[in-house]
């Protein structure tokens, strides 16, 4: 992997309001990494819908959704008490990847797919 800057937490909010207006429907997986037991990939190819921090109740809030017959269905990933949010972009291009890093151990790494299709 690249090298990542951490993002400072000040600007959580604010960052993370305009590149999930910048990557809204672009096709993400969501990947769970706990240290001590396994690497889980949550999601493969969903629609971007939000990337959002909420100070007030210390989450941080990734929504993602699938088409299908009966409608869209969104998938909602919570991070109680992040301690960390880190992107691999030092510019002011949109990042590939972000690692958010939860008070329990366990980081969260979204990856834009720039590739192909995403499932539907």
């Amino acid at each position: 992997m690249e090298a990542t800057r951490e993002l400072a937490r000040e600007s959580w909010s604010e960052y993370l309001e305009g590149l999930s207006d910048d990557l809204l429907h672009q096709p993400v997986s969501i990947e769970i990494i706990d240290p001590l037991s396994s690497h889980v990939v949550e999601a493969s190819r969903l629609a971007l819908e939000l990337l959002t921090y909420d100070r007030r109740n210390d989450v941080f809030e990734v929504a993602a959704a699938r088409g299908g017959p009966k409608g869209p269905s969104v998938l909602r990933h919570l991070i109680d008490r992040p301690t960390r949010i880190e992107v691999d972009s030092w510019t002011s291009l949109a990042p590939t990847t972000i690692m958010i890093d939860g008070e329990d151990g366990i980081r969260t790494v979204i990856r834009v797919c720039h590739e192909g299709a995403f499932a539907g």
